[in-house]
């Protein structure tokens, strides 16, 4: 008993990383998306190696799983079935990129897509019908794009939050697309990371011992979820878009 206590201990880990995990917990079940925005540069910072991704990965899968009973009853499988499949598309050769390119190199290419993609949910391009028109083949598109950026960064969150956003979809349908999304897609990811680059002992035992701030963050954020009012929940979005592309661009 004592040993499984210490194996589940967060506290031997930097303060600011359970932190940020514990906020980027409660962020990603309020909104849907968010948790590599937050956690994902602290760990990166924390670890400095690709187990940091792999970390990433891990944690935002158990919140997607602790939510799927809630989540999968929400979701409209017509919106979700292209983005599922642009996932598929987009998976591969983020895996390629993941194992070629430079982290910046990638953080730059996240920061552009996901950049143009806040620009689309703020409304700022409505100028333009065709930026908010939906249609299969620009929900395979946003897949795509989620799969590449869930390869690379554990970032699959923008891609799918910004589309939903664009096309006006309900707030519960945003959550639970993105959700329900990751849960397919992040074991696609890990797998082929796993293959690539072989999966970090490390990775498994600092997500181990942030499991449980994880799961209180998720719990929180439920919470706060069913209190967020709908506008509210699309400036929410779009402000953590517009961070996420901060942050790619920090050193």
């Amino acid at each position: 008993m004592t040993a499984i206590i210490e194996l589940l201990n967060p506290f031997d880990l930097p303060a600011l990383l359970v932190g940020s995990v514990f906020a980027a917990s409660v962020l990603q079940a309020a909104t849907g998306i968010g948790f590599g925005v937050i956690a994902g540069p602290v760990l990166l910072v924390t670890m400095a190696n690709v187990g940091a991704i792999q970390v990433s990965i891990l944690l935002s899968f158990l919140i997607a799983l602790l939510l799927s009973p809630i989540t999968i009853p929400r979701v409209q499988w017509p919106l979700l079935k292209p983005l599922f499949l642009g996932v598929c598309i987009g998976t591969p050769p983020g895996a390629l990129a993941f194992v070629m390119l430079p982290i910046d190199t990638l953080k730059l290419i996240a920061a552009i897509v996901v950049g143009f993609m806040t620009l689309v949910a703020a409304g700022l391009l409505a100028r333009y019908p065709v930026v908010e028109q939906d249609s299969k083949v620009r929900r395979v598109f946003a897949g795509t794009i989620c799969g590449f950026l869930n390869t690379t960064l554990a970032m699959p969150g923008p891609p799918i939050a910004a589309y939903a956003t664009a096309i006006k979809s309900k707030k519960a349908t945003i959550q639970a697309t993105t959700l329900v999304t990751f849960l397919m897609a992040y074991p696609i990811a890990l797998v082929l990371q796993t293959l690539a680059v072989g999966l970090s002992g490390e990775a498994v035992g600092v997500s181990v011992r942030l499991m449980g701030p994880t799961i209180v963050g998720t719990s929180v954020g439920l919470l706060i979820s069913n209190r967020l009012p709908e506008q509210v929940f699309r400036w929410a979005t779009i402000i953590f878009l517009a961070t996420s592309v901060f942050i790619l661009l920090a050193k």
